[in-house]
């Protein structure tokens, strides 16, 4: 696929770059966005050379959003509007559950959908510069791509529900002290510092990464049980990777271990 609104690189190291390129819209969504994103996800999915992905927007804004001026909610019926937006929802699901660690690298305006692709993802790390606004109440709606229930895992239901009700604008130390963002860094070393951490990542096993990433997804809705039983399954088939063996090797040889993900 030729991508027009997301621009995408592969480093030789294995970090991989999506960006939101719709700078003159604040990087809103759009239908060749979605399209787009999804199939970079697909891309990272079946590649064996990429480790991380970093999700960020192009310009002054991570994004703003669904671009109503495109995706306007008032245009379809209720069934159809539905049908729509689940195929929609496909690409924060596809994000969320793409086994390899996805950083968003908020890099400034983070509104509506922006915060929900940002909650889609495995770690957030924020400019200073950013700010934080479910806006959707003062549209006359809620935010129903992943906030209403995905929020509530990293600030809290109270928290959650004052952010979605007041739709009150937050800044990047606020976002970080109430648990919805990990990190946050000066504007004018940001992406360096995002590009850091994720060589970080490097050094670990991509195959215990991404199974880490998939348990505990799955064990979000899971009860004591169910939640033990996944962790088990999951455990009984890293203990037989390569990756497992090297780091064991790795660890009594008292060297630094060599993963590759298999």
């Amino acid at each position: 696929m030729d991508y027009t609104e997301i621009k995408f690189d592969i480093r030789e190291d294995g970090i991989a770059t999506m960006i939101l390129n719709r700078p003159e819209r604040l990087n809103s969504f759009s239908r060749r966005m979605f399209d787009e994103w999804r199939d970079v996800v697909a891309h990272c999915a079946f590649s064996d050379d990429i480790r991380v992905l970093i999700v960020t927007g192009e310009g002054r804004s991570f994004s703003s959003g669904v671009d109503l001026t495109v995706l306007g909610s008032d245009e379809m019926k209720p069934p159809a509007f539905r049908f729509y937006y689940r195929q929609a929802h496909q690409a924060f699901d596809d994000l969320e559950a793409l086994e390899l660690p996805v950083i968003a690298a908020v890099n400034g305006l983070c509104y509506g959908g922006g915060v929900e692709l940002a909650l889609s993802c495995d770690i957030v790390l924020s400019s200073n510069n950013a700010t934080y606004c479910l806006v959707e109440n003062q549209l006359g709606a809620i935010p129903a791509s992943g906030a209403c229930n995905r929020m509530i895992h990293h600030v809290g239901l109270a928290k959650t529900k004052e952010l979605i009700i007041t739709a009150d604008p937050i800044h990047a130390d606020e976002a970080r002290r109430i648990g919805l963002i990990s990190q946050v860094y000066k504007d004018e070393e940001f992406m360096d510092r995002v590009y850091t951490y994720a060589e970080r990542l490097l050094k670990n096993s991509p195959f215990a990464m991404g199974m880490a990433k998939h348990v505990v997804n799955m064990c979000v809705n899971a009860d004591m049980k169910t939640g033990r039983d996944i962790e088990r399954m999951a455990q009984s088939c890293l203990v037989q990777s390569e990756d497992h063996r090297e780091g064991m090797a790795a660890f009594f040889e008292k060297r630094d271990p060599v993963f590759k993900g298999e």
